[in-house]
């Protein structure tokens, strides 16, 4: 990648989070520090508000927004065949949200490339084995990012009787199977795992709760993995 077609990149990941640290930016384009610090400076002496929280990252100053995006075909193409994966996923929601995105960005390419893309999508498949459905993953995801409560009932295994919870939802994780989200449980009083396709009633509180900000998503499933899978 060449210095003008990464320093724009910056510049669109500046604009998809309030924050972005100089290691995150090195280590996507595999730079130095260094380098990221002068293409800093370089978006900033071409006129681009970019703020700095010292030790925490870079910001673009609110309400400043970029032209409209433009897609190259390789990341077009990208698209379209993940797209076909989650034609096959077991989220329902995620599939959805994710096809009307993609409708928006099909929008800006030229009748050229939509026609290209089209033969191409008509040339993709992928075969999963069945497995089972939900459709609350979206609203978990919700659930996690306003930290609000959320009353299901759970049924824990096949055939046994279902139980009504309060949860306080941390995560979610894929298996590549089904989807699961680890949270705190009322009812046991302490952290625990719901698959998403077990959840047969479920409903938003506008009861929050406090996040647990000590919560290391990685580190749990870690440990998760050494407690199922032990070393001999």
């Amino acid at each position: 990648m060449n210095r003008l077609d990464r320093i724009t990149s910056i510049l669109i990941q500046l604009q998809s989070k309030r924050l972005t640290t100089a290691s995150e930016i090195a280590k996507r384009f595999e730079v130095s520090i260094r380098t990221v610090y002068r293409d800093i400076q370089t978006l900033r002496n071409a006129g681009v508000p970019i703020g700095e929280e010292e030790g925490k990252g870079y910001f673009l100053v609110e309400n400043y927004s970029l032209p409209p995006v433009s897609f190259t075909m390789e990341e077009a193409r990208a698209l379209v065949t993940t797209s076909k994966i989650l034609n096959y996923h077991t989220e329902d929601s995620l599939k959805q949200n994710y096809e009307s995105a993609l409708l928006k960005i099909k929008a800006v390419l030229s009748h050229n490339d939509k026609d290209k893309l089209e033969f191409l999508n008509s040339r993709i498949a992928y075969q999963q084995p069945w497995a089972p459905t939900s459709l609350y993953l979206d609203s978990i995801q919700n659930s996690i990012t306003e930290s609000l409560k959320l009353k299901i009932d759970y049924q824990a295994r096949e055939q046994q009787q279902t139980t009504q919870r309060i949860i306080h939802p941390y995560a979610v994780y894929f298996s590549g199977a089904v989807w699961s989200t680890i949270a705190f449980c009322e009812l046991r009083q302490e952290i625990r795992e719901f698959r998403l396709d077990r959840i047969k009633e479920f409903q938003l509180l506008q009861s929050h709760f406090t996040p647990d900000v000590s919560f290391r998503l990685q580190q749990y499933l870690e440990e998760r993995s050494k407690r199922l899978f032990p070393n001999p």
